[in-house]
This record gives C-alpha cells, structure tokens and sequence, in this order.
C-alpha cells in the first residue's frame, strides 16, 4: 500500500511539474498585449471590410484582368504569398489577397474557427466588393482545403483551382481538452513556428517579411485562441470530399508541392491529384523545395500557374 502511495505522489508530482513548466513558457512566450481596434487598422497596409464574423482586411493589385483569389494557410497571413500577387498583376491578373480570422491584420472573433467560417468569409468578401464574375483561387496548405471548400460548394463562383502542398488529409487535435491545448500551442508551436521561418533559400527581404507579420500578429489578442480552435474545428475535418466535388464537376485544378515539403508531405500529392483529378501537365514539381516553392522559385512559380489561370 506505501509503495502504492509513494506511486502515486510520485506521478502527481511530475504531473504538476509538466504543467508548471508548460505555464511557465506560455507566460514566457504568450505576448498578445494588443486587442484588435482602429489603431490595428490604421496601421494595417491595404483595405478593411466588415463581414458577418468581423473585419477582413484584404488588399488588391492590378489594374485589369481575371481576379486571382489567394488564400494563406494556417499561421502566416497574406504576407506568406511573397511577391507572387506583384507578380500576378504583371501577367494580366487583378489579384486579391486577404487575412483569414484571427491572422494577419483581420479580425480575431471569438467563434468557432470552423471550414463553414472560412468558406463564409471567402464568399462574403467576393460580394462585398462586388466582384461578381468567376473568379480562380489559389491555396497554400491550410488555405487549399479552404480554397477547395469554397470552389466545391459555390462552383458557378470559380473558374479554376490552384493548390500549392494544400491540407488534404484531416488532422486530428492531441487527446487533450481544447482549454489545455490552448496552452500547448502557446508554449511550444507558436514559437516553433517562428523559428521555422528562417529559410536559407528564401530571400532576406521576404524571410525579414514573413518574421515582421508573424510576429505583429502575435501582439493581437485572439491569435493563439485561433490558431487553437482551428485545431480542433477545421484541421479534423473530412476535406477529401471537397477535393471530389471539384472532380466530379470537372474543374480545372492546378497542384503545385515541393519534394523536400516537411510540413505537408509531398508524398500525399498522390491522393490530392487522385481526388482532385488533377491533369499530369497541371502538377508542378519543385525539386528540392519545402513547403513555401513560391517563395524558393518566385519566377518559375508564377509563371507556370500564370499559364494555367490563363487557360493554356
């Protein structure tokens, strides 16, 4: 029975330092000190509009064109497109980028962070600035199984698909209540995603971008309660019958994934382009590249989508 005893003041023991030393580096590295207000938007680059859920900002370039829709994916806002929407707009394109909620320079609702969420804000962002026509849209990681979402559900809204390593697969939450793994994400991933960022194949102006907004982001109280609802509402759920709604309504769909991609995998692209229906000649292969290959190959990037938006 002693020995009984000493066990389980023993577990208890190093159950309560675990979360000692988990409180500690959430309150080390948990740095949100600033609420989402008019002095958040006045600094943000770019335009604001007042959707269902909150403020989005967004912004746009070129002049004349098809609209191009780009969506970031789960922890860098728009920032995380590099120069590609500049790119964009030189071959022919108006380009339209945006924060998803809880990132960047939008909003952070205390909601569900749910795909309907995401899918909502896509669409009411289109009708708020009257963009009416079909557009196409183009989605990094997370942002593809949102862009794949939205084009599934609202086909007669997009003409063609872009897919750069999209989230395909779901992604189940650790077996932890949500309210401790707010805590987890807090004192390990959002730092490790900063870390993260340093890429020695990234230019220093972008890589110094990506930092900048990251971090900025992380001021804004709300970030980290995103990034964990996020976690346990949208990543589990069954994205691949999206990706078979584009198939099945014969939509165009263009996958772009870096062989060397440790976050999404690039082995996964075979059940992607398998749902999808994607065309050989429609998947980009970046030898080499991690997860970001427009950010590596800006140039080849561009163009070889730019071909494909355009239809050739």
């Amino acid at each position: 029975m002693k020995l009984l005893k000493w066990l389980a003041v023993g577990l208890f023991a190093i159950l309560f330092l675990i979360i000692l030393w988990v409180m500690t580096l959430h309150w080390r590295n948990h740095n949100e000190s600033t609420h989402f207000n008019e002095q958040v938007m006045q600094q943000a680059p770019g335009d604001y509009v007042k959707l269902t859920a909150g403020q989005t900002h967004y912004q746009r370039y070129g002049s004349s064109g098809d609209w191009v829709v780009l969506v970031h994916g789960f922890s860098i806002p728009a920032t995380a497109w590099g120069d590609i929407p500049s790119r964009l707009a030189e071959q022919g394109f108006r380009v339209l980028t945006f924060d998803l909620y809880g990132r960047g320079y939008s909003e952070r609702p205390d909601i569900p962070y749910t795909g309907a969420l995401y899918e909502q804000q896509v669409i009411e962002l289109l009708n708020a600035l009257n963009i009416n026509d079909p557009v196409h849209i183009v989605g990094l990681s997370m942002g593809g199984a949102v862009a794949t979402r939205a084009a599934a559900q609202h086909p007669e809204r997009f003409a063609r698909v872009g897919l750069v390593a999209p989230l395909h697969e779901p992604i189940l939450p650790p077996g932890i209540p949500a309210g401790l793994g707010y805590y987890m994400v807090s004192a390990f991933y959002i730092p490790m995603l900063e870390q993260g960022l340093a890429d020695e194949s990234v230019s220093a102006e972008i890589t110094a971008s990506l930092v900048e907004s990251y971090q900025h982001q992380r001021e804004i109280r709300g970030f980290t309660r995103a990034l964990t609802s996020s976690i346990y509402n949208f990543t589990p759920d069954n994205h691949s019958r999206f990706y078979q709604q584009l198939r099945d309504q014969q939509k165009p769909v263009w996958l772009a994934w870096g062989t060397a991609d440790t976050t999404v995998p690039f082995v996964l692209n075979e059940a992607v382009r398998s749902d999808a229906g994607v065309l050989d000649r429609h998947f980009e292969v970046f030898e080499g590249a991690g997860h970001m290959p427009h950010l590596e190959h800006p140039v080849r990037f561009s163009q070889a989508l730019s071909t494909f938006l355009h239809g050739n």
